[in-house]
């Protein structure tokens, strides 16, 4: 019994890593030395110009959280073969987390919208970036600003 259920968990983690190492996925980190190439690359992301460069302090401050709990758990059982299964658990949750707010403020990220244009009552579908979209935020908070300044 005791084996089944050891079988039945191995299974499940084995579907469940699979799973996260889908290629839509920022972050996949199995092993320490992969995981530091991929935190890496993460953080250079972040950075002005890169995909994620519009990622938000307080999501910017939890990707940071996220990947120092995954260097932690990975460096903690560096030379061991396999992780215990609450260690596994928690390292695929840190790693969703993680991939969950990247792919949200991915710059390139598609969102489309179906509105009604001023003066017609015809919906259509818009679509832009993420990119864009906070871009445009920026300009037009940066148009309300200057026109409060100058009282126009």
């Amino acid at each position: 019994m005791n084996r089944y259920l050891l079988l039945c968990g191995a299974l499940l983690f084995s579907a469940l890593l699979r799973a996260a190492t889908a290629d839509d996925k920022p972050l996949v980190a199995q092993s320490l030395e992969q995981f530091d190439v991929e935190a890496t690359r993460i953080v250079e992301q972040m950075r002005p110009g890169g995909p994620y460069d519009h990622i938000d302090a307080g999501d910017r401050r939890r990707v940071d959280a996220g990947l120092d709990r995954i260097r932690k758990l990975l460096a903690a059982h560096a030379g061991e073969p396999d992780l215990r299964r609450e260690e596994k658990v928690a390292l695929l949750n840190a790693q969703e987390e993680v991939n969950g707010i990247l792919r949200h403020s991915d710059n390139n990220r598609l969102v489309c919208e179906h509105v009604a244009p001023v003066g017609s009552h015809l919906p259509v579908t818009r679509c832009r970036t993420y990119g864009e979209i906070v871009e445009q935020r920026r300009a037009d908070q940066k148009f309300l600003q200057d026109r409060a300044m100058y009282g126009h």
